[in-house]
């Protein structure tokens, strides 16, 4: 697995994280990241405000000299619709139209997004979990005929969609999750999709309708895995630590006990797998983390009562599928 950075993308972000200094403010369990130095002159809520894209996203929303505040508030209202995770033809649109600009903005910050945006973005993005699963994960021939520009969000029996290219959603992704809160955000997210993916499977299910699943969950859990993992190596030693403690923090505090498979099977998943990181996460909170798809995997197995040796297959094979992820996804990211 290579983590070489590229030069040139490296050395604009290794300069302005070198020059910046954090502020963390204790408040609702995990501390308020706020990168000051060269971050705060990142100027990309300046470029987005003058980028035609965002004006017909915003629509009603936006107004002229708005703050970058109220920029990510406006966000949040055009794109995400008062069910979580349904959307209207128009909001997906405006969630499409915001991506691409904060793609074109990235390449003029060195891959930088102003701080105040990060955590409306992750919050509007996470409404979108079934996309970005869809993108970042195993891939799907809809999302890839329709991640050009110049397709439009569409409809379809399953419901509304919008994508974008895959390393463009995934350098916005690795944007936001300089913020541990917005991280914390699109991983619980992704976490909640995934307990929805597997609830979905029959018992008695075998075959692809068994092993799909957790092998799709494993591509996106660990492409999250390399975002994680690249926020850690551009901030150095002290902060990447204070990064992910505030991100084990907030994963781990207030777990509800969790209820039983058969009554609620995702919130059995998601609350189990929350216990898990945290007796296993202590000590060491990364290595813990990558480790999601493959206990959500053998929590999931058991569940259904799959024997001893599928078990341990399936967990190997989640193992193995989040690792290559995270690989193929630190080399996207250079």
């Amino acid at each position: 697995m290579s983590e070489t950075p590229l030069p040139h993308a490296r050395r604009s972000r290794r300069v302005a994280l070198i020059a910046a200094a954090s502020c963390v403010a204790v408040a609702g369990g995990i501390g308020a990241w706020l990168l000051l130095g060269s971050d705060a002159n990142l100027r990309s809520c300046e470029e987005l405000l003058q980028d035609k894209r965002i004006h017909e996203a915003l629509g009603d929303n936006y107004k002229a000299g708005m703050s970058c505040s109220e920029l990510g508030t406006a966000v949040t209202k055009a794109t995400v619709g008062s069910t979580a995770g349904r959307h209207s033809l128009p909001q997906a649109q405006a969630m499409k139209d915001v991506l691409m600009a904060v793609e074109d903005t990235l390449e003029t910050t060195g891959g930088g997004l102003d701080p105040i945006l990060r955590t409306p973005l992750a919050q509007s993005l996470a409404d979108y979990a079934a996309d970005t699963d869809a993108i970042l994960g195993i891939g799907d021939a809809a999302y890839v005929s329709n991640s050009s520009y110049s397709k439009p969000a569409w409809e379809d029996a399953d419901g509304v969609h919008m994508a974008v290219p895959r390393t463009s959603l995934l350098r916005t992704v690795r944007a936001v999750s300089e913020e541990p809160a917005a991280y914390t955000t699109l991983r619980i997210a992704a976490t909640r999709h995934a307990a929805e993916g597997l609830a979905a499977v029959e018992r008695g299910a075998g075959g692809a309708e068994l092993t799909a699943p957790p092998a799709r969950n494993a591509r996106t859990l660990g492409t999250l895995d390399a975002v994680a993992a690249d926020t850690r190596r551009d901030l150095g030693k002290n902060q990447a630590a204070q990064w992910e403690g505030n991100v084990f923090e907030e994963l781990t505090q207030t777990i509800p006990e969790q209820p039983s498979y058969s009554k609620d099977p995702v919130n059995h998943l998601v609350d189990s797998w929350r216990r898990t990181l945290l007796t296993e996460g202590a000590g060491n909170s990364a290595t813990a983390l990558e480790a999601q798809s493959a206990d959500m995997v053998s929590t999931w197995a058991k569940a259904l009562g799959l024997d001893s040796k599928v078990q341990n297959s399936l967990r190997e094979d989640s193992l193995n599928s989040s690792y290559h992820a995270r690989s193929d996804a630190l080399r996207e990211l250079g």
